[in-house]
């Protein structure tokens, strides 16, 4: 079976060449046009820059436990006025993987990444923990809702004409 692969941020990590019991430190860091590609794929305005300090352990079972860092720089567009807001993300990642057909997940445990051709794929791993880090409701600095039409003096927001018809029905 052939890996293949659409994604924007692959890093491949051939686990024999991983001692059992002994950590391997690396660091990943995304180039320019990887950068674009994970901002398009993240539906955010632009990634500045992405590294993450990885250290890969092989246990005695053939499993790979990744743990490390996240370092980023998003510009993401404010929920309220769709201007850029820069956000620094500094987060932890943890990451099982296995190669066993019979590995189950517990009921509260993060899914575990499959062991293919005997390599690990870290670099789509990465992406997926920075999307949970961002910040899903940026706002630019006193950016703020405009509930009432200054004119009318009448409700503006998205729920306006909702309250209008609950105000209706009520009466």
């Amino acid at each position: 079976m052939t890996v293949t692969s659409d994604r924007e941020f692959l890093r491949h990590v051939v686990i024999a060449e991983l001692s059992a019991g002994e950590h391997e430190i690396s660091t990943v860091t995304a180039d320019p046009a990887e950068c674009r590609a994970i901002g398009e794929r993240l539906g955010i305005l632009l990634v500045e820059g992405l590294t993450a300090e990885l250290q890969l352990l092989r246990d005695l079972t053939g499993d790979v436990n990744m743990v490390g860092r996240i370092v980023a720089d998003v510009v993401q567009a404010c929920v309220v006025t769709l201007d850029p807001v820069a956000q620094h993300v500094d987060t932890q990642i943890f990451q099982r993987f296995s190669g066993r057909d019979d590995e189950e997940e517990g009921d509260y445990e993060d899914p575990v990444e499959p062991i293919i051709e005997d390599r690990i794929e870290v670099g789509d791993v990465i992406v997926q923990n920075l999307a949970l880090a961002l910040n899903p409701y940026p706002r630019a600095a006193g950016a703020e809702f405009e509930e009432f039409d200054d004119e009318t003096g009448m409700p503006t927001g998205p729920f306006a004409a909702l309250a209008g018809l609950r105000d209706d029905a009520e009466k």
